[in-house]
């Protein structure tokens, strides 16, 4: 779950890693100073620049870098003081060009007289230029790192609260599912005390698989569709007017999916579509074709509904897991008619 919802994000969620920061940094004063270092190794012709001056150079910009990012933009960017944040921006850049033209022209004075022709003024207007964008582009830099630190901090909130969510709904189902069957085993004890027994072994398979095997976020297709069959076997043992048609198609051994999906629709039509004292009847298809499963079930009505009964919790719980599960890959259609209750589900387990 949690990788599908950063899934996004993941290309460049390495920028906001703790772990990549050094690097990352290396890597920009590298490419801003790519030049001037090919030109201290002799690579390139580029005049005013040697050992010297390549160390001061980068030592000014660093400060003036390093400066914006860790004060000015904490103590005003984020905190919407602009006019504060551009004034003392532009104060440090002019700090740093004069130190520049301190260095160029008077202390060390590499190649003055190939600037002669130039002008004070040309040579300043150049220079806050480039240190512009060294600042602009840090900053630039840093805020992209921290809106990835902040997506990726949005989408695990979002993904905690859907997990969370999911695990709520998921253990709504085994209270609801006990009590009903445990209700069924009263009857019986009560009519037909020898079926009891074989109730009570139905529905311990039925919390095994429950509390074990779909502890897991995914299970066997195949698994899922034995538990429907052993809670239809645990209900036909106390109606026994009622007719089961269940059919596989395809194959299923093979499809993981998420845990009860289908057992809401077939409680839905147990419950409220099967009558005591009415012949009764439930059809349930499933249709496997690769990625592709097609759920159907059907069911009588009875002629009296079964007005104190009261299972609204599972389809609105299943519809809801559908949404968070497989948004966007599956196709649920409920349609109440005058003598059945027919619903069908559709699920494709490739995204598009």
């Amino acid at each position: 779950m949690a990788e599908w919802r950063t899934q996004g994000i993941k290309s460049i969620a390495w920028i906001a890693d703790n772990k990549n920061r050094i690097w990352l940094h290396f890597a920009f004063w590298i490419f801003l100073y790519i030049d001037e270092l090919l030109a201290v190794f002799g690579w390139t012709n580029l005049p005013g620049v040697n050992a010297f001056t390549l160390v001061f150079f980068l030592f000014i910009d660093m400060c003036t870098v390093y400066f914006n990012l860790y004060v000015l933009v904490p103590a005003y960017l984020l905190t919407n003081r602009l006019f504060f944040f551009v004034a003392f921006s532009v104060i440090s850049i002019i700090i740093n060009i004069e130190l520049l033209f301190l260095l160029r022209f008077e202390l060390a004075c590499v190649d003055c007289h190939l600037f002669e022709n130039e002008s004070v003024v040309n040579q300043l207007i150049a220079d806050f230029a480039s240190t512009s964008f060294v600042v602009g582009a840090a900053i630039g830099a840093n805020i992209m790192r921290r809106f990835v630190r902040s997506q990726i901090k949005v989408r695990k909130l979002e993904t905690d609260k859907l997990e969370s969510e999911l695990n709520f709904l998921k253990t709504q189902i085994n209270p609801h599912l006990l009590f009903n069957s445990l209700n069924n085993i009263y009857v019986q004890t009560r009519k037909r005390p020898a079926e009891a027994g074989e109730s009570v072994l139905l529905l311990s398979d039925l919390m095994r698989y429950q509390l074990y095997d779909c502890a897991k976020e995914k299970v066997n297709l195949s698994d899922e569709i034995e538990y429907l069959k052993n809670y239809l076997r645990l209900d036909k043992l106390r109606k026994s007017n009622t007719e089961v048609q269940f059919q596989v198609e395809g194959d299923p051994k093979h499809i993981k999916i998420a845990p009860f999906l289908f057992i809401p629709f077939v409680e839905n039509a147990v419950t409220h579509g099967i009558s005591s004292s009415d012949q009764s009847y439930i059809s349930i298809d499933f249709d496997v074709d690769g990625q592709n499963i097609d759920f159907s079930i059907s069911n009588s009505k009875p002629r009296l509904p079964n007005k104190k009964l009261n299972g609204g919790i599972g389809l609105a719980n299943v519809k809801r897991r559908l949404e968070l599960l497989y948004p966007n890959m599956h196709n649920l259609k409920i349609e109440n008619k005058k003598e059945k209750f027919d619903v069908s589900l559709s699920i494709n387990l490739q995204p598009n």
